[in-house]
């Protein structure tokens, strides 16, 4: 098999999203004739807060090999940025964490000494010399390893592909958040960064064509769209018990984008009428900001009826939205092509996904193809799909066959489907 080297700072055994890409294409890339050596960083499945992700972990390196793919795990040591986040990123003394931020990012033009993947780059230039991979993935973000990329490409002359899960410099998204004249600064800058290390790139990766296209054409570089997807191992969960009372999810951190007034308004309205429904966001805690939007926003009168939850492993996550009877999805303001990963668990789950607000975009275009979506654009249509998704629930059997009749719309999203796309690229 041609080997190929992997980058991610996220993999398993961290349990959050940006790890399960990585970790579906380390273990799967042999059923197309490679076998991935994976660096990443020392990883506990404990994590509850962001906080948890900055916290120092391991002395040496792990390696462990599996029969289809190998896995280097090194020690984590937070650099000034992450270690000034532990310190004051949530608190009153977030100034600091801030003037932090803009020091990184001076010295990421020189250095990544001061980072939190400060040992990354000896590590992998001793494994590009000792394997001699054919191409070298690296995955963002942090998109500062794509200076790794770099580096490598013009000291040992291999190969590389930027895989960008979001796009960088180019995020809209980034650009909603507080601290925006900074954000705005820094996205200069880090445009530049952006523009020198991966000119260096044979090509980029992205998650939707809207994505792809707009790196490219910012990179003048040739682009795949390898979706997020969902892993098969979903279609076959087996069937649980729904909530007793009717029960609509999110799944996931928010956005400052994402406005959920209107699906409270929908509450409102079916909590006036006699029919309310239990609005659970499920992990939106793990964002404390975002949770505390969410809170600030909810009526005393739908306190009881909101509930924001921390995070919980994957397979608890998972059987909590089996046993929700609607699953929701939220538009990202006026941003498009932003497809949500969350959106392709939905899809494997077969549940009836409420996109409340709809994008009118990529989640719509999906959720249509697959039958399994209900469009609000205001209240009145969200409190009407609603009462129509309640009478639907209560009809024996109705829900397995919105289901059935999605699986062969749904099957081009799975991973493996999406892995597949890749390797041909690879092999070009």
């Amino acid at each position: 098999m041609k080997k190929i080297l992997l980058v991610s700072f996220y993999f398993s055994p961290c349990t959050l999203t940006p790890a399960q890409r990585l970790t579906y294409w380390a273990q799967n890339f042999y059923k197309s004739g490679f076998y991935p050596i994976v660096v990443t960083r020392i990883w506990t499945k404990d994590l509850k807060t962001h906080q948890d992700t900055k916290v120092p972990i391991g002395d040496k390196v792990i390696i462990e090999k599996f029969p289809n793919y190998e896995v280097h795990y090194l020690p984590f040591k937070p650099g000034i940025l992450d270690e000034a986040y532990r310190r004051f990123g949530e608190g009153i003394l977030r100034p600091i964490f801030l003037v932090t931020k803009l020091l990184d990012v001076f010295l990421a033009q020189f250095t990544l000494g001061f980072t939190s993947f400060s040992n990354f780059p000896a590590y992998l230039s001793q494994l590009v010399k000792a394997e001699k991979p054919e191409k070298l993935i690296i995955s963002g973000e942090p998109y500062y390893l794509f200076r790794l990329g770099y580096m490598l490409k013009k000291k040992l002359g291999i190969c590389w592909i930027a895989d960008y899960r979001d796009d960088w410099s180019t995020n809209e998204l980034q650009m909603e958040k507080e601290g925006g004249a900074v954000r705005r600064w820094i996205a200069k800058v880090e445009s530049s960064y952006e523009k020198k290390w991966v000119s260096t790139a044979d090509s980029v990766i992205s998650v939707s064509e809207p994505y792809t296209k707009r790196i490219s054409d910012f990179l003048n570089k040739p682009g795949i769209t390898v979706q997020n997807g969902f892993e098969e191992s979903l279609l076959d969960l087996p069937e649980l018990p729904l909530y007793d009372q009717f029960t609509v999810m999110y799944s996931g951190v928010l956005y400052p984008s994402q406005d959920i007034r209107l699906i409270l308004d929908v509450l409102e309205m079916c909590h006036g009428e006699g029919r309310p429904f239990r609005l659970i966001f499920l992990g939106a805690g793990f964002d404390v900001k975002e949770k505390r939007r969410i809170e600030s926003l909810v009526p005393d009168q739908l306190r009881s009826l909101v509930e924001v939850t921390d995070r919980f492993p994957r397979h608890q996550a998972l059987e909590k939205l089996q046993k929700a009877q609607v699953l929701l999805g939220i538009a990202y303001g006026s941003m498009k092509g932003i497809p949500s990963s969350k959106l392709y668990e939905y899809l494997a789950l077969g549940k009836p996904v409420l996109l409340c607000p709809t994008d009118e975009d990529v989640m719509e275009e999906i959720l249509k193809e697959s039958g399994l979506g209900f469009f609000a654009k205001n209240a009145d249509q969200g409190k009407s799909l609603i009462f129509d998704l309640m009478d639907l629930c209560h009809k024996e059997g109705s829900i397995s066959v919105l289901k059935q009749a999605s699986r062969k719309s749904v099957a081009k999203y799975s991973r493996f489907h999406q892995l597949e796309k890749l390797a041909d690229d690879l092999r070009k």
